[in-house]
């Protein structure tokens, strides 16, 4: 089936998908149901441990289809959406698919993804799987994708500073503060918190936990949040952390968080919002850092923890294949419990399994711990299939916040331009 013509008004938005898009590469042959080969697009490189992870996955699944060859084929995320693209026009699409899970459904309405709600509930295991991660890859009350792994943000700090400061994981706004500007007293020549102005994920822990919303849909229309007293509270501490607090420095408002790691990584900062994921990316230009770290989870104005975006990866069947059930066989083992928890444990992330993640695994772990916490109060960007441009292509809350820490707009007229971009694009026809 040719889409082209109705992908071709939204190249814009695919195109801004390439940073949280998984991979690609694929074959549309038409062999037999069960035999011949099946072909799997993932993300990434393709390292060795994920290699090996693979071979261990097509294994289990051909002790089922021994005559099925399984096909994985790796590409750079930056290339993901022009694969996509060129399978929707020409037929050249993949049995099954790893896709980010913030793009599942902007893909399921381009009629890439197959509709797998049938399956899905016919499988014992799904129904374990934490309902906003399910949700988060629906359209129309369809699920399209099936939730692989997931992520959240907290804090990485320095216990070492932290202790010399007199101060503990802070627990509320005042705390963070107080605590950022104890470590810098002690400390000449760093600063309390490697800040990403530029990123929105950590930013929206702040705008939940001060009780606003990015957009609710009322009636047919989306309704931008951000002019509301709550969202402008969040905008307001998030930017004076710059620009009054001054525990973060003005070149934070261009900061996305791998800077952010790296100024922490590297003895700049006393804190820093991270992903469990980015453990490895720390030690890697850091190796002693493992004796002088820690985590505690985004705080709320109230003392809790903030509320945290649940992100990570889907795994989907592509539309037009002709093996969709031997696809779903191999996607309900790649998927399994075991092999969910063996994947995501390698890569720092956690399993989707609401049993695994609050089994008191992690409880003991000094990095893990405070992910854990996080991971049981999550949320999600406007279910819509139009969040990539706001988020990607535009970048509305990114820029939003820079703006505000430039000193080029007050917080008062960087929410009501950001809200007034936000719905123009969400209402869009």
């Amino acid at each position: 089936m040719n889409r082209w013509k109705r992908l071709a008004p939204v190249t814009a938005v695919v195109a801004s998908a390439a940073m949280v898009l998984a991979g690609c590469g694929g074959s549309g042959d038409d062999e037999a149901a069960d035999g011949g080969k099946l072909t799997v697009w993932m993300m990434g490189e393709g390292s060795e441990a994920q290699t090996t992870f693979l071979d261990g996955v097509e294994a289990e699944f051909q002790k089922k289809h021994p005559d099925t060859d399984v096909v994985v084929q790796y590409i750079p995320w930056l290339e993901a959406p022009k694969k996509f693209q060129a399978a929707l026009a020409g037929g050249e699409g993949p049995d099954v698919t790893e896709l980010g899970n913030t793009e599942t459904q902007g893909w399921a309405a381009q009629e890439a993804l197959a509709d797998v709600t049938a399956k899905f509930a016919a499988w014992p295991e799904g129904k374990d799987i934490l309902p906003d991660l399910v949700r988060n890859a629906q359209l129309d009350g369809k699920q399209y994708g099936v939730p692989w792994y997931a992520g959240v943000r907290a804090l990485y700090y320095r216990t070492d500073w932290f202790a010399e400061a007199g101060v503990k994981p802070p627990t509320n706004w005042d705390e963070l503060v107080a605590a950022a500007k104890a470590v810098q007293a002690k400390k000449p020549g760093t600063y309390g918190i490697a800040l990403p102005g530029n990123s929105e994920l950590p930013f929206y822990s702040f705008l939940w936990g001060a009780g606003g919303e990015i957009a609710t849909r009322q009636g047919d229309a989306w309704k931008s949040g951000y002019t509301s007293p709550q969202a402008q509270q969040a905008v307001k501490f998030w930017t004076d952390l710059v620009t009054v607090h001054k525990v973060a420095p003005p070149a934070a408002a261009g900061w996305n968080e791998i800077d952010a790691r790296t100024q922490f990584a590297t003895g700049k900062a006393a804190m820093a919002f991270a992903g469990s994921w980015q453990a490895a990316a720390i030690k890697k230009d850091n190796p002693e850092i493992e004796k002088v770290w820690g985590t505690f989870p985004i705080p709320g104005p109230d003392g809790k923890p903030a509320p945290a975006f649940a992100g990570g990866s889907d795994v989907a069947l592509w539309q037009d294949s002709k093996k969709q059930d031997l696809a779903w066989d191999y996607l309900t083992v790649l998927l399994s419990k075991q092999k969910d928890k063996e994947f995501a444990s390698s890569l720092g992330f956690f399993p989707v399994y609401s049993d695994l993640v609050g089994g008191g695994e992690y409880a003991n772990d000094k990095i893990m711990a405070a992910f854990a916490t996080s991971l049981q109060n999550t949320r999600l960007t406007p279910l819509t299939p139009k969040w990539v441009e706001v988020s990607r292509t535009k970048t509305v809350t990114q820029a939003m916040n820079s703006s505000v820490i430039k000193g080029q707009k007050t917080v008062e007229q960087a929410t009501a331009d950001a809200a007034a971009e936000m719905e123009s694009i969400l209402n869009a026809k």
